[in-house]
């Protein structure tokens, strides 16, 4: 792991406007970026102007990787069907705006769609189906779908990478992971069951989330080392499966972001490089 191997991501700077919060990344020494648009920055239901921030990137040395793609209040009180349905249009329209910006990764939270009236497993049948859509899109954009394993706050997901994997394997398009280790610490994986996701993701790791967490069933996206994390066994994992894309640091950024990014790459760094003697291993 190096400096250029970090990227940032809108949602750290959830209190800026999108021109803000790609500033204030560029700032903390980012030259790649993830935009959220969950609600803000990318989300096409906020209506960005997409052909500002174009044109602010291209006099920029910051360049988008991936977007995170809206996943929320998508018709609430709707048939599942047609909540799926709308989540396709609604990714679709985010995808225009993320090609438009030069990504090359889109990541997706596998929230289920369920009806009560479903049979076993028909809603993550129809996730795969929606996936599997968005897939296309994205494709046809340039783009590569990864799913992210995701805590149950939010409704019936998806959690672990196998369950990714499963509905990995059952899509027609070649979709990719996206580890979150403050999520994997949230259903339970702590230590060395944290390491076992990131190496059973694989050749399938195409972008991770990094941050911390201080106990299972919590998502805080506390700074590395803030937390109970093990970074000396998870940055090891990614060394054994050899991963090369970019670690995310999706950190809370609080009143100060520019200053939590800050820290947040230098105690990454330090883990990485062993120079750090107070980041979290685990106690």
């Amino acid at each position: 792991m190096d400096e250029a191997s970090l990227a940032g991501t809108t949602w750290s700077c959830a209190d800026q406007d999108l021109l803000t919060a790609l500033d204030t990344l560029l700032r903390a020494g980012f030259t790649e970026v993830e935009i959220w648009a969950e609600g803000r920055h990318l989300d096409p239901r906020v209506e960005p102007d997409v052909e500002a921030v174009a044109g602010w990137l291209r006099r920029s040395p910051l360049t988008v990787r991936s977007v995170h793609l809206p996943f929320d209040g998508v018709l609430p009180d709707r048939p599942a069907d047609e909540r799926a349905a709308a989540w396709i249009r609604l990714c679709t329209r985010t995808l225009d705006h993320a090609a438009a910006l030069g990504a090359r990764l889109a990541v997706a939270h596998p929230v289920l769609f369920p009806d009560p009236a479903d049979r076993a497993g028909q809603a993550a049948d129809r996730f795969v189906r929606a996936a599997d859509a968005i897939a296309a899109q994205a494709e046809r954009r340039g783009i590569r779908l990864t799913l992210e394993n995701m805590h149950t706050m939010r409704g019936p997901t998806l959690r672990t990478v196998q369950e990714l994997t499963e509905a990995l394997d059952r899509m027609t398009i070649g979709a990719g992971i996206c580890v979150d280790t403050g999520h994997a610490v949230f259903n339970g994986r702590v230590g060395a069951d944290l390491a076992a996701e990131i190496v059973q993701a694989g050749a399938r790791l195409a972008t991770t989330h990094v941050h911390d967490s201080d106990a299972i069933g919590r998502d805080p996206h506390l700074v590395p080392g803030d937390g109970i994390v093990d970074w000396a066994a998870t940055l090891g994992a990614y060394e054994t499966i050899n991963y090369q894309g970019r670690y995310v640091l999706e950190v809370r950024g609080g009143d100060d972001p520019l200053a939590t990014l800050g820290l947040s790459r230098q105690r990454l760094l330090d883990a990485a490089n062993g120079a750090s003697q107070s980041i979290g291993k685990g106690t």
